[in-house]
């Protein structure tokens, strides 16, 4: 490992859930009492006033960590989202708040899903869309919700703003880095400013979105080779470990700042799958991963806790039916999301907590 790498996982103090999470109570609260102070308050006031409570409600009414065990049935599942066009789900994240999903599809569209508001139909209400006219195999939310990152099959990274608009008024398309290879995995690091991704050649690149180079492009800042292939995989919330499932069923904690003896990205932590794995990711705390299988078996493991055979322990086991392309935590780790090959995206989570 160069050091020009891992000087990028160098933390600045930077916001967690709990803390987007109070500042957004303390927004809400200021809101509630402007429309309360307000003289003359019309129904619509009123409604607001309601609406605003139940959000404030809702923000502080989330277990905060993975709390199941065992096996989760039809009563975990919290939400549903079904595309009309019932293609394969490639990516899903939750948006920092926890209170949307972000979608990528075979269908070639980007989808922002509101997990509480409701459409005319009663349907989850799609609050954005952004036509790639590419298969897309990833996209997550900035850290603070405003922008997504999108890695596709024409081997491109995009950034896109969920703020402005483009001339066709389209979201528009703040950055584009060329990689040279499909894109498997980006994520925002934890700061914002930079953006880790993963590519089918087994490299890692770290790329900044505050640095241009002469054609006013994101610039490389550091470059990684971990393997040859990957078939899935996810980085931490650090960005400094990656977890990726290998073409068999063996899934690993890859270190993206430690060597082993042999001079390789050092492995810390390594699961075998009864089948091939199709996504896997991690929690908030880096403590546990989420796996989807081609079986579409759902399964949270443990990274701390071994069982009687000395192997990761299984903390629970979801079977959706059909084979998972997309797995993530809720940012506050209490729910995962997942995406199937039917087009089928749901939350799972405790059944006294819904949204």
């Amino acid at each position: 490992m160069s050091e020009s790498f891992g000087k990028h996982f160098i933390q600045k103090e930077i916001k967690s859930p709990k803390q987007i999470k109070e500042e957004k109570a303390l927004k809400l609260a200021r809101e509630i009492k402007e429309l309360i102070d307000k003289p003359d308050k019309t129904k619509e006031d009123y409604l607001a006033i309601i609406q605003k409570s139940k959000e404030l409600e809702r923000l502080f009414s989330f277990i905060i960590g993975w709390k199941l065990e065992g096996k989760l049935t039809e009563e975990n599942v919290l939400f549903e989202y079904q595309l009309e066009t019932k293609v394969p789900i490639r990516a899903v994240n939750f948006s920092p708040e926890g209170d949307k999903i972000v979608i990528g599809s075979d269908d070639k569209i980007v989808r922002v899903i509101s997990l509480i508001e409701r459409d005319e139909g009663g349907n989850p209400k799609v609050l954005d869309e952004y036509p790639a006219g590419i298969d897309i195999r990833t996209v997550s939310f900035s850290p603070e919700g405003d922008k997504i990152v999108i890695g596709s099959d024409d081997k491109i990274v995009r950034v896109i703003s969920l703020t402005e608009r483009d001339e066709g008024g389209k979201p528009k398309v703040l950055d584009e880095y060329p990689v040279g290879r499909s894109v498997w995995m980006a994520n925002f690091l934890p700061e914002g400013d930079k953006v880790i991704i993963a590519c089918s050649d087994g490299t890692v690149r770290v790329i900044s979105l505050t640095e241009r180079d002469k054609k006013r492009k994101s610039t490389l800042l550091a470059k990684y080779p971990i393997r040859s292939w990957i078939r899935a995989g996810n980085f931490s919330p650090e960005g400094d470990k990656i977890v990726i499932a290998s073409p068999g069923r063996m899934v690993q904690v890859i270190s993206l700042t430690e060597k082993d003896k042999e001079g390789n990205p050092k492995v810390l932590n390594e699961y075998l799958a009864g089948i091939s794995v199709r996504a896997v990711s991690f929690s908030p705390e880096g403590d546990k991963i989420v796996m989807g299988s081609r079986d579409g078996r759902v399964q949270v493991i443990s990274l701390t806790e071994k069982d009687k055979e000395g192997n990761p322990k299984v903390l629970n086991e979801y079977l959706a039916g059909i084979s998972v392309r997309a797995v993530s935590f809720s940012p506050e780790g209490d729910k995962i999301v997942i995406g199937c090959h039917n087009g089928m995206v749901q939350v799972l989570g405790p059944k006294e907590n819904p949204f």
